[in-house]
C-alpha cells in the first residue's frame, strides 16, 4: 500500500467515524425531541381532562339548580291557580250576595 492509499483510507475511517458519530448524536436529538413532545402532550391532555371534569361538575350543579327551580315554579304555578280558583270563588259570593 502506497502512502495516496493510506491516506484514502484514514480520510474515509474518519470521514465515516464523523458521519456516523452526527448521525448518532441527531438520533439522539430527535429521540429526546419526541419524548418531550409526548411529554408536552400528556401535561395537555392531563390539564384538558381537568377541565373537562370541571366542566362536568359544573353541568351538574346546573342541572341540579335548574330542576330545583322546575319543582319551584310548579309550586308557584299551583299556589297561583288556587289563589285565582279562590278569588273566583269570592267573585261569584259578591255578585251573589243580595
Amino acid at each position: 500500500m502506497d502512502s495516496t492509499q493510506i491516506m484514502t483510507l484514514a480520510v474515509t475511517l474518519l470521514g465515516s467515524a464523523g458521519a456516523w458519530g452526527f448521525l448518532t448524536l441527531k438520533a439522539k436529538q430527535n429521540h429526546e425531541k419526541a419524548l418531550k413532545d409526548d411529554a408536552v402532550v400528556a401535561q395537555f391532555n392531563d390539564t384538558l381532562k381537568e377541565q373537562v371534569d370541571r366542566l362536568a361538575k359544573k353541568m351538574d350543579q346546573l342541572t341540579e339548580d335548574k330542576e330545583n327551580l322546575l319543582i319551584q315554579m310548579a309550586d308557584v304555578k299551583a299556589a297561583l291557580a288556587e289563589a285565582n280558583a279562590t278569588i273566583k270563588h269570592l267573585e261569584t259570593l259578591l255578585r251573589t250576595r243580595p
